[in-house]
């Protein structure tokens, strides 16, 4: 094989890793999906962020064994996989009619095909990219960030084709009629990207490294080891469980928000909104801060290449909590409200493309599917507490102020963390 073929295939690579992560990123598309969903099942927004919360859950528990059987059985193969897993259980979604039903098809089966089809190609555009990890990983997964801002649309334009207000008396009977279609044209649309996609991503052979490219020194000011350990190593380490920590301080500040922001703007006392912004148009604010929450992953990806990813999740923790400490007072302008809304977004995709190259540096690229699967089983546990705690938090506290000064302060533990992280050695 050439080398002039390598540096042609392993951009197709890319290709297929947005086109697999555009489908995956629908994951975030609940938000929009909860408001024809509750009526649908007459159940409560409050119940049915379950079935989101379980989907996080099934997705990060998945990647564990995902990464291993990608790194067995080739990247394309699991990609399949969960294709078929994530395409079918939006399927078997059009037949469920019930709660524990919904739970099982949109929640367990469509969370672990997501958990399968997202570390393939992480793991493969990688390898591919030793010489520009962090932008990679970020524009590998920046289709997740800016998957919902397509498919909210879609969403809606399926399930409420008429534009009906939530509150017109044929809301639910119109809705009703739309959900079992718009879950089968979704399903089919998830399983023609993600397939599609799948054959794009390949591994290069081994020891392939891009013309001219030295790999960089180890050192502990830029956090690369320079050495391969492989999984049962890694996770005897302290920084492994370092790192997987600092991500769940990270990612929980950004999933509290994003699960709370529209509730925060619509607080009413007296049936009537008590800030300027409950007014806001929350589809436009969820879609445009989809978009954020991919670009932040592909800019701070390419900053860790620049500056290391240890500088890059400093100055990301950092920035993410300065906007928490500030974030309540959004509630006196739209404008201000948005944002401050998509710049916390931007932060919060950073950690799709800094976490995955930490892990990279840390502990070895061969290694890296595998390693990577265990790490992100934090954002996991922070995806499940920041879907369904929220409303608990705000009851006991009686206040979004101080919801958003705990995340901030979580923030500056993540920072902490990433700080005194060093490189391990053999």
């Amino acid at each position: 094989m050439s080398n002039q073929q390598n540096i042609r295939n392993r951009w197709i690579v890319v290709i297929g890793a947005i086109l697999i992560q555009l489908a995956l990123g629908t994951i975030y598309s609940w938000g929009t999906l909860t408001v024809f969903i509750s009526p649908y099942l007459s159940e409560i927004k409050e119940a049915t962020v379950f079935i989101f919360g379980i989907g996080l859950l099934s997705f990060a528990i998945t990647m564990i064994f995902a990464g291993k059987l990608q790194q067995k059985y080739g990247p394309r193969n699991i990609a399949i996989l969960g294709g078929v897993l994530m395409g079918g259980g939006v399927i078997l979604s059009a037949f469920m009619t019930s709660f524990i039903g919904l739970l099982i098809t949109y929640g367990i089966i469509f969370g672990a095909g997501i958990g399968f089809g997202y570390v393939c190609p992480i793991a493969s555009a990688s390898k591919w990219f030793p010489d520009k990890k962090g932008f990679i990983n970020g524009i590998a997964v920046a289709g997740f960030g800016a998957g919902s801002f397509v498919f909210n649309y879609l969403i809606k334009a399926l399930a409420n084709p008429t534009n009906l207000e939530t509150d017109d008396i044929n809301f639910v009977s119109t809705v009703s009629e739309n959900i079992p279609l718009m879950f089968i044209v979704l399903g089919i649309i998830y399983l023609v990207l993600i397939i599609g996609g799948a054959f794009a991503l390949s591994n290069p052979p081994e020891g392939w490294k891009p013309e001219g490219w030295i790999p960089p020194a180890p050192s502990e000011k830029s956090g690369i080891s320079g050495l391969e350990f492989e999984r049962n190593q890694a996770i005897k380490l302290p920084q492994f469980w370092m790192l997987w920590a600092t991500f769940i301080l990270s990612a929980i500040s950004g999933l509290m928000v994003i699960g709370s922001y529209a509730a925060f703007a619509k607080t009413v006392d007296g049936g009537s909104f008590i800030y300027n912004i409950g007014t806001a148009d929350f589809v436009l604010i969820g879609s445009l801060a989809a978009l954020f929450n991919g670009l932040g992953r592909i800019v701070w990806g390419k900053m860790a290449d620049v500056i290391t990813y240890k500088r890059a999740m400093l100055l990301m923790f950092i920035t993410q909590a300065i906007l928490l400490f500030v974030y309540f007072t959004t509630n006196i302008n739209e404008i201000y409200f948005l944002i401050m809304t998509c710049a916390i977004y931007f932060c919060f995709g950073g950690n799709f493309s800094l976490f995955p190259t930490a892990t990279a540096d840390l502990f070895g690229s061969k290694n890296l599917g595998p390693n990577y699967g265990v790490i992100f089983t934090a954002y996991g546990i922070a995806g499940f507490m920041g879907a369904t705690m929220v409303s608990a938090f705000v009851s006991v506290f009686g206040s979004y102020l101080i919801l958003f000064i705990v995340m901030g302060l979580m923030s500056v533990g993540a920072a902490a963390l990433a700080y005194v992280i060093k490189p391990p050695t053999r």
